[in-house]
């Protein structure tokens, strides 16, 4: 059993709108989570595909083009998780500050040649 992670850190959006996008991969085969992805009308899912590439890419390097059969891995893991927030403050009405959090995530996408059962 082979096991392949991916990690993207520092990612601009927050952990729960990833997470969304991840939930729409997560147990599916590599072909078929690449075209989730491709037709999924949503700016943030840029990252999360990259980063399944990415997993993908490693595979590959670790095993070679040759023992690297595409059909054969699942995605077993894919979570966003809440990194740093960024704090700024906003002008509000009668002088007052508003703070507005800027937020980021962490995304890890893992892929294996074995599917799990839940």
């Amino acid at each position: 059993m082979s096991e392949m992670v991916a990690r993207a850190r520092f990612v601009r959006g927050s952990a729960k709108k990833y997470n969304r996008i991840l939930e729409l991969i997560r147990g599916r085969q590599i072909d078929e989570a690449i075209n989730i992805l491709t037709f999924l009308n949503k700016p943030s899912k840029e990252p999360v595909f990259k980063t399944l590439k990415s997993a993908i890419a490693n595979a590959e390097s670790r095993l070679g083009k040759a023992k690297f059969e595409r059909n054969d891995y699942y995605v077993i893991d894919a979570r966003a998780d809440t990194g740093p927030i960024m704090k700024r403050l906003r002008a509000a009405p009668r002088g007052r500050g508003v703070l507005i959090r800027k937020r980021f995530a962490h995304l890890t996408v893992k892929i294996s040649d074995e599917k799990r059962k839940k």
